[in-house]
C-alpha cells in the first residue's frame, strides 16, 4: 500500500493546513474522556506552537484540524519565544538549544503534530498498560489556498459528527470546535471573525444550509433558491491541495507529483 502524501511548506508567510489523523486499526473508538484528554492536550499545545487552531473535530477513529501556520515576526524578543517553549518543554530542554532553534521548531506543523499525537499515545498507553503505537505513523497534511477556502474546510470539519450519524444537530456533539464556541469554551480558538471572516449567528446559518445542501444533493438546489453564501465550488486533489482549479493545479505542478490526481468538486467557496 503506497504512503499517503503529507505536503507541508516552509515558508515565512501564514498558510492554511487540513489535518488528519487516523487511530491503528485494532483499537477501540475514543471514549468521552479520552476525546477530552485529547482536547485539553491540544489546547497546551496551541499555546506554545505558532500554530493557530481555526477548527477541529475529534472523532471516535480520527480527529481534524483546520490550521494556519504564522510564523512569528522577525522582531519578536527571544525571551518570548522562550517562554513559549517553556509552556510545553522542561526548563533543561528548554535551555539546551537557541531561540533561533525553538523559533524553527514552534513553527513545524510536523513537529506540533508529531508532539500532540506522541503526548496523547503515551497518556493512552499509561492508562491501559499498552506498548506500541496509537496512530497510524502518517497523518495527512492538506494545503488549503486561503481564508475563503479555509471557511469551507472549516464548514466540513464542523459537519463531520452530523455527516457520520454521531448527532442529528450541529451543536450536539460536544467535540467539535463549533460546539466549543457555541457553550462559550472556544477563547483558545482562533478568532472566528478575524480568521474566517464570520460572525458565530452567520457562522451557524452557513453550517446548517451546507448541512441541508449535503443532505438533499448539490444537483437539487437550483440556482435560484441558492443560499446567499453559496458562491462557487472549489477544487480538490485527494489529500494534497485544496483550493481554486488554477491554484491546484500549480500547486501539483510546482511539486511535480508523480501520481495523477482526479479533479473534484469538494464543499463550497464562500464569498
Amino acid at each position: 500500500m503506497s504512503r499517503i502524501a503529507r505536503i507541508y511548506i516552509k515558508t515565512n508567510s501564514l498558510s492554511y493546513y487540513h489535518l488528519i489523523s487516523h487511530l491503528q486499526d485494532e483499537l477501540p473508538m475514543l471514549k468521552p474522556s479520552e476525546k477530552e484528554k485529547l482536547l485539553s492536550l491540544l489546547q497546551k499545545l496551541s499555546l506554545s506552537f505558532f500554530v493557530k487552531i481555526l477548527a477541529y473535530a475529534i472523532m471516535g477513529n480520527h480527529f481534524h484540524l483546520l490550521v494556519k501556520l504564522q510564523p512569528p515576526p522577525d522582531n519578536l524578543p527571544d525571551e518570548e519565544i522562550l517562554r513559549k517553549a517553556l509552556l510545553l518543554f522542561r526548563p533543561s530542554t528548554v535551555t539546551s538549544h537557541s531561540p533561533a532553534w525553538w523559533r524553527q521548531r514552534l513553527t513545524d506543523i510536523s513537529t506540533f503534530m508529531k508532539e500532540l499525537n506522541q503526548r496523547f499515545s503515551q497518556w493512552y498507553n499509561l492508562r491501559y498498560g499498552r506498548k506500541g503505537h496509537f496512530f497510524r505513523d502518517r497523518f495527512r497534511s492538506i494545503r488549503i489556498q486561503d481564508q475563503r477556502a479555509s471557511l469551507a474546510v472549516s464548514l466540513y470539519i464542523d459537519l463531520n459528527p452530523v455527516r457520520a450519524g454521531l448527532s442529528s444537530t450541529i451543536d450536539g456533539y460536544r467535540w467539535t470546535s463549533y460546539s466549543s464556541r457555541k457553550a462559550g469554551m472556544g477563547s483558545w480558538l482562533a478568532p472566528l471573525k478575524e480568521e474566517l471572516g464570520f460572525s458565530l449567528r452567520d457562522y451557524s446559518e452557513a453550517l446548517q444550509e451546507m448541512g441541508k445542501i449535503e443532505k438533499e444533493g448539490k444537483g437539487k438546489v437550483k440556482e435560484g433558491q441558492r443560499p446567499f453564501l453559496l458562491h462557487a465550488f472549489t477544487y480538490r486533489a485527494e489529500g494534497v491541495v485544496y483550493g481554486a482549479e488554477e491554484f491546484v493545479r500549480r500547486f501539483l505542478t510546482r511539486f511535480s507529483f508523480r501520481r495523477r490526481y482526479k479533479f473534484v468538486y469538494q464543499g463550497m467557496v464562500l464569498a
